[in-house]
């Protein structure tokens, strides 16, 4: 007769497997649970042989004990309680294991062991080693929350110990950035509006012609522009800031300041051209130039405004197309 074909399903059994054991842990847990809180009760209410019987039925059952579940209930003192009251619980339960050692070495229990045979005798034996298993464990769960979990108090002052070199490193070099860039704005203010004041009183002084105007106001603004330049120029190298157009390194200074350089010649061309045209007006030499203005005075207009017409269409449509080429 052939043999029936079975097929076992070898991802339920794991799982139904790892149930089942998690099941036994949790029962276990609860009894070692049950154990402690025996252990914990007052001494005038404490039961040596209940306790004693207690171990015993665990044992017989489960054949082994959770040492992390006893952890967990001498940490749990320590989080419910004060530090006093923690070591008298703890005190209480170590007393409590040795009065069921004591009990484990009277006259009546020996007598009750001797009558045992087998397997019975053997769950004694076992407890006997258990029970000094148990109050050392206590002693270690209770040394090992005692040095290595420190308190807010100690875990503060770790903290602040460790803290404060940085701290104080930090707050030096912040307050003395802080001071740097506040002298360099102010310097930077003052050389700002302390120039402006000047422009203002070379334009006040309506006894000066207009060309003389426009040149004294040319080198005040190419000094006033460089001037800054120069010192934006410093404060990015003491504070590491920077401000260039062009990051490449192998840029040369036209390259990394336009703004500057276009800006430069721009006021250097108008400083030409009044230099130009001052010593044009102070030679007389425009004289034909005013007679033909005088003679022709409609042309001379109209040219004029052509001129300026032209320089302004041409400029716009060099502006717009940058704005259309950077747009797109």
């Amino acid at each position: 007769m052939p043999s029936p074909n079975i097929k076992v399903d070898k991802t339920t059994a794991e799982i139904d497997s790892r149930i089942d054991n998690r099941t036994k842990t949790d029962e276990m847990s609860e009894k070692i649970t049950n154990i402690c809180n025996l252990l914990f009760t007052d001494g005038s209410k404490f039961d040596k042989e209940k306790t004693f019987d207690e171990i015993l039925n665990y044992i017989k059952v489960y054949n082994r004990i959770l040492y992390s579940q006893i952890s967990n209930e001498v940490y749990a003192q320590f989080e419910a309680h004060n530090p006093e009251e923690t070591a008298r619980k703890l005190g209480t339960a170590i007393s409590n294991i040795e009065k069921v050692v004591e009990y484990i070495n009277t006259k009546e229990y020996i007598d009750k062991k001797e009558r045992l045979k087998g397997n019975s005798k053997k769950a004694y034996e076992d407890v006997e080693k258990i029970l000094m298993k148990i109050w050392d464990h206590v002693n270690l769960a209770q040394n090992q929350y005692s040095y290595l979990k420190p308190t807010e108090i100690e875990y503060k002052k770790v903290f602040d110990e460790s803290i404060t070199p940085f701290k104080e490193e930090l707050v030096k070099d912040v307050n003395s950035q802080l001071l740097t860039m506040v002298s360099l704005f102010t310097a930077l203010a003052f050389l700002v509006f302390g120039g402006i004041s000047s422009l203002g009183s070379i334009f006040s002084n309506h006894e000066l012609p207009l060309l003389k105007v426009m040149i004294i106001g040319c080198v005040w603004g190419f000094s006033i522009l460089n001037m800054v330049f120069v010192f934006l120029f410093c404060v990015g190298k003491m504070t590491g800031l920077n401000f260039k157009s062009n990051q490449d390194s192998k840029a040369n200074i036209v390259q990394k300041y336009p703004v500057v350089w276009w800006s430069d010649l721009i006021i250097l061309t108008i400083l030409a051209g009044s230099f130009w045209t001052y010593f044009i007006r102070k030679e007389n030499m425009d004289s034909w130039f005013r007679a033909w203005c005088q003679k022709y005075p409609q042309i001379a207009m109209c040219l004029g405004f052509g001129l300026i017409a032209v320089v302004f269409v041409l400029v716009s449509r060099a502006l717009l197309k940058q704005t259309w080429k950077n747009g797109e």
